[in-house]
């Protein structure tokens, strides 16, 4: 029978007894075998949710394993082919070259948007030459077990932006070799990465 049959036929408090109960008697049990039902479908569900969740951060975390431990190969084959893979491919070289050692790695989680979100606090020859430590934040969606879109941010202070200002100034030949088109299809990151340390360098021997 359809459901709305059910409905119909048990409203109408049938005297069809069975084991010396009605039908309408029944409607109390049915109605919490319905609620238990429910709730079984709903934790059902939520557990199918988590565990793709987890899935999906397993992935994360592995891309970011490879990422620290610089890794080129596997890193490559955990991104989907595109700008965003080849953005993280030239910033894992550059910070590759400018020694990026984990202080404090925080378990990805998803965000209410849906994205992974993953917090790395590390310290590098930026940090080290102008007295900081950052915390580089990726942002991920996983699609097919591969890493399919992945942004990234940092918080560093504000002595990086003004030492990126006085670069265009008095290093601009930079931005014309080793760091021409600087996480923007450049060729070049670790050398890139190697200058901006000297440029550091010289910019904190001025003061």
């Amino acid at each position: 029978m359809c459901r709305t049959y059910w409905m119909s036929y048990l409203r109408k408090g049938s005297a069809r007894g069975y084991g010396g109960h009605t039908w309408a008697h029944s409607l109390p049990h049915l109605s919490s075998l319905s609620r238990v039902a429910s709730l079984l479908i709903l934790l059902l569900a939520f557990s199918h949710g988590t565990s793709a969740d987890n899935q999906k951060i397993a992935i994360a975390e592995k891309m970011l394993d490879s990422f620290y431990r610089f890794d080129t190969q596997a890193l490559a084959n955990q991104l989907a082919e595109g700008k965003d893979a080849e953005s993280v491919l030239y910033y894992q070289a550059w910070a590759e070259a400018a020694n990026y050692t984990i202080k404090q790695r925080k378990p990805c989680v998803v965000s209410e948007e849906n994205l992974i979100v993953c917090a790395v606090t590390v310290f590098d020859d930026f940090g080290k030459t102008l007295g900081y430590t950052a915390t580089d934040t990726f942002y991920l969606t996983v699609e097919s077990d591969r890493v399919a879109t992945v942004s990234f941010e940092g918080d560093d202070p504000m002595i990086f932006s003004i030492l990126y200002v006085w670069m265009m100034v008095f290093r601009s030949e930079l931005f014309e070799h080793e760091c021409k088109d600087m996480f923007e299809g450049g060729k070049t990151p670790a050398a890139c990465s190697r200058a901006v340390v000297q440029a550091a360098k010289d910019f904190i021997d001025m003061f």
